[in-house]
């Protein structure tokens, strides 16, 4: 059995699909978004994350790992030469080092999802895989809903829409719910932002949409980035041509957690702000009701 990477199972989810699920979250995407929420979902392989803030220059890792030195007080890592073999954590007293992501099997997290079934019945839930981008581990993606909807447990995957039109329609196929993201309308944003054309993105919505699948459309709004009256206004032009053919929209103000993840992955944030604020998302849901478009704002 195929075995996928994943960096987090989260219990008791509440704003990842209908009443209380399971979030899987999985490690790689093929989109480079400047504002990205999850950092260390990005690459596809393990890695390691240190927090500098907690590291009291003991010498304890230094002396197992060759990639680790200190410099001018500063403990460094070699990125070249790091396994990510955790050697640093096991050493560590203060919890400053984190191996991110762990090989599963899809029958050994759904072990870990069956706990809850029984939340799962009384709320109307179930498993919700994310990440990164579930497309990007499309087989083993599919075989984990698969398994789980065998299993009596309702399915959903959040996505970029960037996987392949085989992946979305196997998805479908099995009865999944796609909280599908949308970042903007304009391709040659889309692109500046995440690194990406949209093109196909927004095909594999209209095709999931010509399909009758079940979506929610989820707008990730960030502050100076893709949130112009012109950017809203495309947006709301392109929710109403297609009202009726998904189950609802709703904003994702940007928050700055992404910002502590990527320093302590070793990368420069490329977009810092504070977390949106009452007076934005007023903003953003007085332009869409100006196009009198219905729009929800996610907690």
């Amino acid at each position: 059995m195929k075995k996928g990477i994943i960096f987090n199972i989260q219990k008791f989810c509440l704003h990842d699909g209908d009443g209380i699920r399971t979030c899987v979250f999985l490690k790689g995407c093929p989109l480079r978004c400047v504002w990205c929420h999850n950092p260390e979902s990005i690459e596809k392989e393990i890695s390691l994350s240190f927090d500098k803030t907690k590291c009291s220059l003991c010498g304890r890792c230094t002396g197992i790992c060759t990639a680790r030195d200190v410099k001018n007080s500063v403990l460094t890592t070699d990125s070249k030469t790091c396994v990510r073999c955790g050697k640093c954590v096991d050493v560590c007293l203060n919890d400053a080092n984190e191996i991110i992501g762990t090989e599963k099997t899809a029958s050994e997290i759904l072990d870990e999802v069956m706990k809850d079934k029984m939340f799962y019945d009384t709320s109307g839930g179930g498993l919700t895989v994310t990440g990164g981008e579930p497309s990007y581990q499309a087989d083993f993606t599919l075989e984990l809903l698969g398994l789980a909807k065998n299993s009596g447990i309702s399915i959903a995957v959040e996505t970029c829409g960037a996987g392949t039109l085989d992946f979305y329609e196997s998805a479908a196929d099995l009865g999944t719910t796609f909280l599908y993201d949308i970042k903007c309308i304009d391709p040659v944003l889309h692109r500046k932002l995440t690194g990406s054309d949209n093109s196909h993105i927004m095909e594999n919505l209209q095709y999931l949409m010509d399909r009758n699948a079940d979506i929610i459309i989820r707008i990730p709004l960030i502050p100076g980035c893709n949130d112009s009256d012109k950017d809203i206004s495309l947006l709301a032009e392109f929710l109403n041509k297609n009202t009726g053919r998904y189950r609802y929209a709703e904003i994702m103000p940007y928050h700055n957690l992404g910002t502590g993840k990527s320093e302590k992955l070793g990368k420069t944030p490329q977009y810092i702000h504070e977390n949106a604020g009452e007076a934005e998302i007023s903003r953003w849901c007085d332009l869409f009701r100006q196009h009198k478009t219905e729009i929800r704002v996610s907690e």
